[in-house]
């Protein structure tokens, strides 16, 4: 039986003392979860402050790019289990019908209640958040409605409607920039409470095949994402009402409180296409481990067969990630045939002349190199003894190369983030 340590140097060339992963926990479309054990022995910790031993910043560096190679080699393949912490669904796992995508222009009315514009479609399939009212510091919503004024101000000057990356730039302002600041923890965090916390999780599930179809949640504690599809006849408004005026009365009748719970206005997009409703769904289920939350409860997404969430506070049996068909291996070449297998000769007296040995080509084997450390941030210090948890994921792909973020976790705490280019590279076999 191959061991954890054995599947992790089947992977990747690196080896003692030199490799620093010892077990592949978690691996996914574009992400990879790793563990390792910093031990007492380690040959670095006899010259790095011997009298009180650290890992040296840049090994921890190292850690992240030998986990971010294991993603690309394509063989890094441990299933993660069914309900374990931040197992995500495959895009596949209830996938929304093509029709329930963004429709022609004729098809979708505008409306603006209040300051932000929304998106009504039959039968969407949407991406939505709202927050809690006391969950953006002033200054941030200043800066965040500013920007979208901005926006619309081009837009009315030029009398033509929103341009395509002019919605890639509201979407910006509303989920990652807006997000930045929500995961940061402003104001009371009422949805921290896990009274709180359970009464909107549900509420959400409750009309789950409905009126609606849920295929991504996540409550954070000031802030929720959701992505689902709206059944016909059912308006997002009427949805959004419902979730937002339940919920606030139920949250303040529990906490001893009164007035304002939600912010008023929420942020919502239809999703454009298969890829927007993958990286949606992904960005959800993502979000409590952007934030630092590790073992983060309340957050779920559909079953393979697309039957719905789970309870409350569970986390769904997904779809064992290793029911998808395996990649191969980065720069896999094919099978040579036997040694025994002699090609057939040539007619007698015909013998080819053969090469010198030098002239003979070298096998080449696709490899994954790191090019190049966009930014490092050091949050803690690391001791032996300690467990390292190390999460990578790819951002973006160019070319033969890709944008990487990592990040180190040492008891539930954010010790590293690094973002980093790998690039694959031609070495010999």
């Amino acid at each position: 039986m191959t061991t954890p340590l054995e599947q992790v140097k089947a992977t990747i060339p690196h080896r003692e003392p030199f490799l620093f992963v010892d077990e592949i926990l978690e691996r996914a479309e574009g992400r990879i979860v790793t563990q390792r054990l910093v031990r007492a022995d380690e040959p670095h910790f006899a010259g790095h402050y011997p009298d009180s031993p650290l890992m040296p910043g840049v090994l921890l560096c190292e850690a992240c790019f030998q986990t971010g190679a294991m993603l690309l080699s394509g063989s890094a393949g441990l299933r993660p289990q069914p309900g374990s912490a931040g197992h995500r669904p495959a895009p596949d796992e209830g996938v929304p019908p093509s029709s329930s995508f963004l429709a022609p222009k004729d098809r979708v009315k505008q409306t603006g209640r209040g300051h932000l514009p929304h998106w009504d479609q039959s039968g969407a399939t949407y991406f939505v958040t709202f927050r809690l009212a006391d969950s953006l510091p002033e200054e941030a919503r200043q800066r965040i409605d500013s920007a979208r004024q901005e926006i619309f101000r081009r837009a009315e000057q030029e009398s033509t409607p929103l341009t395509a990356s002019e919605h890639e730039a509201l979407d910006g302002l509303y989920t990652e920039r807006m997000d930045e600041f929500l995961n940061a923890g402003h104001g009371a965090c009422y949805l921290a409470d896990v009274r709180c916390a359970q009464i909107v999780a549900r509420a959400i599930q409750h009309f789950d095949n409905d009126r609606y179809v849920v295929y991504a949640w996540v409550v954070m504690p000031n802030h929720v994402h959701v992505v689902f599809r709206a059944n016909p006849g059912r308006e997002l408004a009427e949805i959004m009402h419902s979730w937002k005026s339940f919920t606030a009365k139920e949250c303040n009748k529990v906490l001893g409180r009164s007035g304002e719970f939600w912010q008023r206005e929420y942020f919502d997009r239809i999703v454009r296409d298969r890829a927007d409703f993958e990286r949606r769904v992904r960005y959800t289920l993502g979000n409590p481990s952007a934030a630092g939350l590790l073992d983060w409860q309340w957050v779920g997404g559909r079953a393979a067969d697309g039957t719905s969430t789970a309870d409350a506070g569970q986390r769904p049996a997904l779809a064992d990630a290793g029911q998808r068909p395996a990649l191969p291996d980065a720069g896999q070449r094919p099978a040579l045939p036997d040694a025994g297998q002699r090609p057939a000769l040539p007619d007698a007296g015909q013998r080819p002349a053969l090469p010198d040995a030098g002239q003979r080509p070298a096998l080449l084997e696709r490899k994954p190199v790191l090019t190049r450390i966009l930014e490092a941030k050091f949050r803690g210090m690391v001791r032996p003894g300690d467990v390292l948890r190390i999460e990578v994921e790819q951002e973006e792909k160019m070319g033969d190369a890709y944008v990487m973020n990592g990040r180190v976790d040492v008891a539930g705490k954010n010790v590293l983030r690094v973002k980093f280019i790998v690039a694959m590279v031609e070495v010999p076999a």
